[in-house]
Parts: structure tokens; sequence; C-alpha cells
């Protein structure tokens, strides 16, 4: 005669604990502004590219019309070539940096969600005097100051009228895109769907310690 026992075996959930919830539309909403905001730093450092000869072309007119000094001019030169050249690389740092958080925040990353919020709101305060920038430049409300030197004034003014009319439309509405993007995504980052999903508990992988479920045995 013979007993049948047989150990109970709890079953087992396929979304066991431990395993991370699906990726809320906030945090893939964030992921994408990002990327935008990313396309949009490209797009600014091809503008700041492509302006250079035409803004240098301008200025060299302009300066020996207003009767600026050789040496003013090329100072000024020098000046705008070196500006237009530093704000490309640093909007083709700003996309990397964008490109990097995104991932970091498309995989759930609590460092990246972090460094997002601080690179957000650093954004919005470079965006705002970009707006401003571009309004000023827009409507010609430019304090030109040249430190008493009236070839240099001139000079100054030279340089600001060289940049092309249509300019700050681009600049100032890429700006403005800027600051709502970086908001957007600060606020997304911030709603309840996100705090879960990046507080989640991590899957612990299995290891040699794990105990086994006994099988059924006969006596």
């Amino acid at each position: 005669m013979s007993q049948s026992a047989s150990f109970p075996v709890e079953p087992v959930s396929p979304a066991g604990p431990g395993v991370a919830p699906a990726r809320p539309t906030v945090v893939t909403a964030a992921a994408a502004i990002l990327g935008l905001l990313a396309l949009l730093h490209l797009v600014n450092a091809i503008l700041h590219l492509a302006a250079i000869s035409g803004v240098l072309n301008r200025l060299r007119v302009r300066a020996v019309l207003a009767g600026v000094s050789p040496a003013v001019l090329v100072d000024l030169e020098n000046s705008a070539k070196a500006t237009l050249l530093t704000s490309a690389a640093v909007a083709v740092i700003a996309a990397i940096v964008l490109l990097a958080l995104a991932w970091g925040v498309w995989q759930g990353n609590r460092v990246a969600r972090i460094l997002t919020w601080i690179v957000c709101g650093l954004g919005i305060l470079l965006a705002c005097c970009g707006v401003s920038g571009a309004v000023s430049l827009g409507t010609g409300n430019v304090t030109v100051q040249g430190g008493g030197d009236p070839s240099y004034t001139r000079g100054v003014q030279a340089l600001v009228d060289s940049f092309p009319g249509w300019w700050a439309v681009p600049f100032g509405l890429s700006s403005l895109a800027q600051v709502l993007g970086y908001i957007a995504t600060a606020v997304l980052l911030a709603l309840p769907a996100a705090n879960a999903f990046f507080s989640r508990t991590r899957p612990l992988p299995p290891g040699p310690d794990t105990p086994a479920v006994p099988p059924p045995t006969t006596a």
C-alpha cells in the first residue's frame, strides 16, 4: 500500500513581484520631447554656422560705410565669428546631453530623471534670455556701447545691423519652443505615473541560492 504525498505549490504569476511595470505614457512623452529639443539644438547649430559668412560680409561693407577703423573691424570680425562658432558648439553639446537624458528617462533611470530636472531649469533660464535677445534684435532695440570710442560704437552697431532681418524670427521661435518643451518635460516627469515608474523595484536575477520548488513525491 502506498501513499501519495504532494507538497502544495503556490501558483506563479507571469508578472511576479519585482517585475517592472509598463512604461507610462508620460515618461514616453517626456523622452520624446527631450529628443525633439535635441533636434532643435542641432538646427540652431546649423543656423549659426550658416550665418557666419553672410554676417561677416555685411559687416565689412557696413563698417567701411560707417567709417570704422580697420583695427576695430578686425576685432569685431573675430568676435562675431568666435561668438557664432561658440554658440554652435554649445548647441551641439546640449543636443548630445539631451539625447543621453532622453535615453536614460526612457530606461527609467532615476539619476537621469534628476539630471533632467536640473537641465530643464537651466534650459528655461537660457531660453528666456534667448527670447529676450530675439525680441530686442527683431525690433532694433539693442543698446550699443563702445566704451567711449566712436569708431568702436559705430562698428558694434554695424555688427548688429549685419544680422539678416529674418534671423530674429527662427531664433525667437526656437527659444520659445525650448521654454515650453523644458516646462512640459519637467511637469511630465513629476506626475504620479512617472513617480511609480521610476520608484519601481528592479527584478533580481536568479542566483545559486534561489530555493527550488520541491517536486511531488510518492511513498
